[in-house]
């Protein structure tokens, strides 16, 4: 029997998603627009929520999301 060695790239430590190129640049301007509707979404008082349907809490939870979160 004879025997082949091969070589495998080292583990990395977190998986690399394959993302296609075009969608990677979109991801500065995806997650400016996140922060910046969560910031708005947090200066809203309970009238403003309930007329978007929204309850306090489920503000509070989606402001409380890092922006590369979705």
């Amino acid at each position: 029997m004879i025997r082949t060695q091969t070589r495998h790239a080292p583990a990395l430590p977190f998986a690399i998603p394959a993302v296609p190129l075009a969608r990677v640049a979109e991801l500065p301007a995806l997650w400016r627009r996140r922060a910046l509707t969560r910031r708005d979404l947090a200066r809203m008082d309970r009238h403003l929520l309930s007329d978007i349907g929204l309850t306090e809490q489920q503000a509070l939870a989606e402001v409380s999301k890092p922006f590369w979160q979705e």
